[in-house]
């Protein structure tokens, strides 16, 4: 008897160290915020080695859209960055270097960069249901120096959100970006990047 009850309590321990684990974000911090920046941001196009079709393009827009509505930064068109792009000669599949960072923050007079890349982006049926996955790495950079400041590592499933039954799951790849994306920027304000001055 003795020996079924330490069983179950060590099941029960490890089914509530599974379900209590945080699945949040992981931060890590290369170098301090700059003071006194005025949240004004651009977004680089991400890189996307996930697998799916114009996954970075859309984890761009999704991501830039939730910067947006968060109300605390003011961020540089798309189409000003990617005319930047042209002009420099990269290509938004390419990552722009040291130097190239340093002309763009001087021209679109931005404090921070915000660039990444696509690790894994899945959304493919599987009998009944739709199985999402992302995995994404965020970078922060200084727009004066081209530093790189913040690092931000994140890999959920849509079935991560599930409540009851299949009631919370996500099941677009889509929705899927947003809450991640909701989530980092959430990270990054309690971190410290909402010093804005206005």
């Amino acid at each position: 008897m003795i020996h079924w009850c330490s069983r179950i309590a060590s099941l029960l321990f490890l089914f509530l160290l599974v379900a209590c684990s945080s699945a949040a974000p992981r931060l890590d911090k290369m170098a301090p915020l700059p003071g006194n920046f005025t949240c004004r941001v651009a977004v680089l196009p991400f890189m996307g080695t996930g697998g799916y079709p114009r996954g970075a393009e859309l984890f761009n827009k999704v991501f830039s859209t939730e910067l947006v509505s968060a109300a605390a930064f003011q961020v540089v068109q798309e189409g000003d960055v990617l005319d930047l792009y042209r002009q420099l000669t990269i290509f938004p599949t390419q990552e722009p270097t040291l130097e190239q960072l340093k002309i763009i923050g001087s021209r679109l007079g931005v404090q921070l960069f915000i660039g990444g890349d696509i690790l894994r982006m899945v959304e493919r049926r599987s009998g009944r249901q739709v199985v999402t996955e992302l995995t994404v790495v965020l970078r922060l950079y200084d727009g004066r120096t081209g530093k790189l400041l913040w690092e931000t590592y994140y890999k959920r499933r849509g079935k991560d959100y599930r409540a009851v039954m299949h009631f919370g799951r996500i099941n677009t790849i889509t929705g899927l970006a947003r809450r991640m994306s909701k989530e980092i920027i959430n990270l990054w304000l309690e971190q410290g990047m909402n010093q804005c001055s206005k």
